[in-house]
């Protein structure tokens, strides 16, 4: 939390140095708001999903696990989430809601289109914290870089109004494997994969205060760079700036 500290201390500086009443300036003091609340976020004021899996690289033919969790910041019973995939890439063999939180589905998880959907809910008043979802088996079938993106998320309160609860875009509702051919060292790709952070702008291995500033430097100027794009939308955005502020949190 010093860090984050130093970095408001900085923005407030560049803020008063700035002409007021400008949109950078304005964007500014919605980035200290926004740093002030970042390390409670995600476990105080918004639900989120997450993907886990048990493998970041795999050979084309193995048989590789992903997890999916739900975590709740108020009582959730009812839950709908799909996760998109690459189906040239990847094959879904089942889906898993043995250990689920979920006790009554509204339908079996369907396979569909790229696309496993999860439908269901708990006779509970609702559950808290982070809660598995399904597991679901999948085969690699072509090598390359294959992405699974959970979507269409609905959350509702289990308040006995069925309020939609706020679910916030996090790093983890999105992960990427890597599938190599049978001829190539998954141990060597797995070692590039750990090293190539996106948001690691100054390559130390690490995301920490430096690469926020410098994210900061590139959106006060008048341009902008593709690598500070880490959820390739086409555009440096707010969305952006979450992204790396929460991978300097987590990793510090």
């Amino acid at each position: 939390m010093k860090g984050i500290r130093e970095i408001i201390k900085n923005l407030s500086l560049r803020v008063k140095q700035r002409r007021r009443g400008t949109v950078r300036t304005m964007f500014s003091f919605a980035t200290i708001a926004f740093l002030l609340g970042a390390a409670l976020i995600t476990s105080t004021e918004a639900s989120y999903i997450k993907l886990k899996a048990n493998k970041s690289v795999l050979q084309a033919g193995e048989q590789f696990s992903i997890d999916v969790y739900a975590y709740a910041h108020v009582p959730v019973n009812a839950v709908d989430v799909t996760i998109k995939f690459e189906e040239e890439a990847v094959s879904v063999k089942s889906v898993d809601k043995g250990q689920s939180v979920l006790t009554i589905w509204t339908q079996e998880p369907e396979v569909k289109n790229g696309q496993v959907i999860l439908r269901g809910g708990t006779f509970r008043k609702g559950f808290l914290g982070e809660h598995k979802i399904a597991t679901i088996e999948l085969e690699a079938k072509q090598s390359g870089e294959s992405e699974f993106i959970a979507e269409n998320v609905t959350l509702l309160a289990g308040d006995g109004k069925g309020t939609p609860v706020t679910v916030a875009e996090a790093t983890d509702s999105s992960l990427s494997l890597y599938i190599v051919d049978q001829n190539e060292d998954p141990k060597n790709i797995a070692v590039n994969v750990t090293l190539d952070i996106k948001t690691d702008i100054d390559g130390d291995g690490k995301v920490g205060i430096r690469d926020v500033s410098a994210f900061l430097g590139v959106w006060s100027s008048s341009t902008t760079d593709k690598i500070y794009d880490f959820n390739n939308d086409g555009k440096m955005s707010f969305k952006d700036f979450s992204i790396i502020l929460a991978d300097a949190f987590l990793g510090s």
